[in-house]
C-alpha cells in the first residue's frame, strides 16, 4: 500500500512532534512559516493515540523516550496508518546508533542527528537542516514495508580472459538519497555471491552513519560490503562506498581515488562525481543506477554514462520515496531503462549474464 503526501499549495506542512524535549524541536522549527505543529506527544504510546486525529503529514519523533520509544512508534505507525517519519537521534549515544537501521527497516524515511553543540550558530545550522528535511518528507510517497526477497540462488559463469584468468568486464555504480538505504538493501540482497562486477554505491547520509549503513547492508547481502580505499583496485563481487565527506573517483589504471573537494550538487560524496569518473575510465562497461532521492545529484553522471554507451537505469516513480533524482534523469533522457525497485536486481543479473 502507498500513500502520496504533500502540502496543498500555500498551506503549511502539518508536523506532529513526539519526545521528551519538545521545546528544542519546537525552537528549531519556529523560524519556518512553512511548518505548522499539528500536535505533540511525550512518548510513542501517547502519539499512537493522537496522530490519527491530527491530520498530520510528517511525524518528527525522538528515538529515546519512556513507555514507547521511536523505534516501536515507527513500527506501530507503519503497520496501521503509514506516514512520513523522521527520527531525531543523538549520534553520540551508541544505543541510538545501533537502532538507526532498525528504524529504516521499520519504515522511517530519515534519521536526523541532533546537535550536541548548544552554540547558537551550530543550533541554527541544524535547525535549517531539520526544516529542509521536513519539507522534503512532506512530499514523499509512503510505502508499507514490502518483504525483501530471499538472496538469489542464481549462479553466474565467471568471465574469463584468453589466458584463463578472471577479468572484470564492467562495473555497476549506484546513487541514492532519501529512501536509499532500504532501496539499496532490496537490490543488493538479491545479488549472488559470484556477481562478476564491482558495485560502487554513493548514498547521501548524515555524518557518522556510514559505518552503520555498511554493517546493516552486509547482514542480508551475499557480497562483502566495505568502504573504498585509495589505490585499491575494485574487486568483482564486492560492494564499495566512498568514505564519509570525500568523493570517490577512479585513476587512470582503474583504481579507487579518494579525494577531498568542494560540494557537487550540494553533496560530498557526490553521485555525479563518481558516475562521471566511472564513465570516463570504463566507458561502455559501466551500468549506472539512480535511485530515490531529492534534487539532481547523479543526473549529469547518468548523462556521462549514457554518452559513453553505458547502460543507465532509473527507479520508477511508483516505487520511489522521493522521485526527484530519477525523475530529472528521465526528463533529460539520461535513462535507458525505467524500472520499479523490485526489478532492478533482475536487470543487473541479466546484464552480467550476457
Amino acid at each position: 500500500m502507498s500513500k502520496a503526501l504533500g502540502p496543498c499549495a500555500g498551506q503549511p506542512i502539518r508536523t506532529f512532534l513526539v519526545g521528551e524535549t519538545l521545546s528544542s524541536l519546537q525552537q528549531m522549527l519556529a523560524p519556518s512559516s512553512d511548518i505548522e505543529i499539528s500536535g505533540t506527544a511525550k512518548n510513542g504510546k501517547e502519539a499512537l493515540e493522537l496522530i490519527p486525529k491530527s491530520d498530520s503529514q510528517v511525524i518528527c519523533t525522538e528515538l529515546e523516550m519512556p513507555v514507547m520509544d521511536g523505534l516501536d512508534l515507527t513500527r506501530g505507525i507503519m503497520t496501521t496508518d503509514p506516514h512520513a517519519i523522521l527520527v531525531v537521534s543523538r549520534l553520540g549515544q551508541k544505543e541510538d546508533r545501533d537502532k538507526t537501521f532498525q528504524l529504516f527497516e521499520a519504515g522511517a524515511i530519515e534519521v536526523f542527528p541532533m546537535p550536541d553543540d548548544e552554540h547558537e550558530e551550530a543550533f541554527y545550522t541544524k535547525a535549517q537542516e531539520l526544516i529542509k528535511k521536513i519539507k522534503i518528507l512532506s512530499g514523499v510517497m509512503v510505502l508499507r514495508k514490502r518483504q525483501i526477497l530471499p538472496k538469489s540462488a542464481m549462479e553466474l559463469n565467471p568471465f574469463v580472459s584468453g589466458d584463463g584468468s578472471t577479468v572484470l568486464p564492467g562495473i555497476v555504480v549506484i546513487g541514492a538519497s532519501t529512501g536509499g538505504p532500504h532501496a539499496l538493501k532490496e537490490i543488493l540482497s538479491q545479488l549472488p555471491s559470484n556477481f562478476p562486477f564491482p558495485i560502487v554505491c554513493v548514498q547521501h547520509i548524515s555524518q557518522g552513519f556510514l559505518e552503520d549503513l555498511v554493517n546493516w547492508l552486509a547482514v542480508d547481502c551475499s557480497l562483502p560490503v566495505s568502504i573504498a580505499e585509495s589505490k585499491a583496485r575494485p574487486q568483482a563481487g564486492t560492494v564499495y562506498f566512498p568514505p564519509e565527506h570525500q568523493h570517490l573517483k577512479f585513476d587512470a589504471e582503474g583504481r579507487f581515488l579518494v579525494v577531498n573537494g568542494s560540494q557537487s550538487d550540494n553533496h560530498i560524496p557526490s553521485v555525479t562525481v563518481s558516475f562521471q569518473s566511472a564513465a570516463y575510465r570504463f566507458g561502455r562497461q559501466v551500468t549506472g543506477v539512480l535511485l530515490t532521492g531529492m534534487g539532481e545529484d547523479g543526473v549529469d553522471g547518468m548523462l556521462a554514462i549514457a554518452d559513453q554507451g553505458g547502460i543507465t537505469i532509473a527507479q520508477n516513480e511508483q516505487s520511489c520515496v522521493v522521485f526527484g533524482m530519477p525523475q530529472r534523469a528521465i526528463e533529460v533522457k539520461a535513462a535507458s531503462h525505467i524500472l520499479p525497485l523490485q526489478d532492478i536486481a533482475s536487470m543487473l543479473l541479466s546484464i552480467v549474464a550476457k
